[in-house]
């Protein structure tokens, strides 16, 4: 959990065409609130009650929700939450917090790469600055070239390569090897931008026993194909 400082909101507020924001204009108000980046729990069928998982297994509840409007909750959804801590404390939690702002990361399920939407899924450059694994999820911060227009939307997948020619990593028994694929779908490299996505992982859990982490292939920008391994957490293993 971090102290927000105004570059951080910045940045958050001009977050890639992929992410959607709720924040307002008036950003000095939320200079001294905290964020974090979290997964949002439904405890009950109308979605009225849930709490923020947090990627380092501790649990937010969010006593006081003026500040999310009219977000649509979404179980398993991740997501930036700025907030201010509350001092009374709720039993099975760490923190009670008053939600100020909440903005969504992209989150995805990991496809298979084949023959037929090889086209759709597309692999042009992206950089992967970094990546870590909580939650049942791997999450990558990204850059990307684009016109940052709202009308242009880019597409951004982690697949298990089923192609004939398959991934090109060598071997490794150590780490399941996926790639990470971006649709830049005709959009111009006019400026450079950035953004996050977290994908889960429970379709490949089976597979990713008795491994140490994920092998990614990823097409970068200046130096092609390129791979970056991330390891589990000493929890998961």
């Amino acid at each position: 959990m971090k102290k927000l400082n105004l570059m951080a909101l910045f940045f958050l507020i001009a977050l890639t065409p992929i992410f959607q924001s709720c924040l307002d204009d008036n950003d000095s108000e939320y200079y001294n609130d905290s964020f974090a980046i979290s997964t949002i729990k439904v405890l009950d069928k109308d979605k009225k009650d849930f709490y923020f998982n947090l990627d380092d297994g501790s649990k937010m509840y969010p006593s006081e929700k003026t500040g999310m409007g009219n977000y649509e909750i979404k179980d398993g959804q991740r997501a930036f939450v700025l907030f201010k801590e509350l001092d009374q404390k709720i039993d099975g939690y760490k923190y009670n917090i008053q939600v100020r702002n909440i903005v969504n990361i992209l989150t995805k399920d990991i496809l298979d790469l084949t023959s037929e939407n090889a086209n759709d899924i597309g692999d042009d450059p992206i950089n992967a600055t970094y990546m870590w694994i909580a939650q049942g999820f791997l999450t990558i911060e990204f850059q990307y070239y684009g016109t940052h227009s709202s009308d242009k939307k880019h597409f951004l997948n982690l697949v298990v390569n089923k192609l004939p020619e398959g991934t090109e990593g060598g071997a490794d028994s150590d780490y399941l090897e996926l790639e990470f694929r971006h649709n830049k779908k005709g959009d111009e490299p006019v400026a450079l931008g950035e953004g996050y996505v977290s994908f889960k992982l429970d379709k490949i859990a089976e597979d990713m026993k008795g491994k140490k982490g994920l092998k990614i292939r990823i097409n970068t920008i200046h130096e092609g194909g390129k791979f970056k391994k991330v390891d589990f957490p000493e929890s998961s293993k």
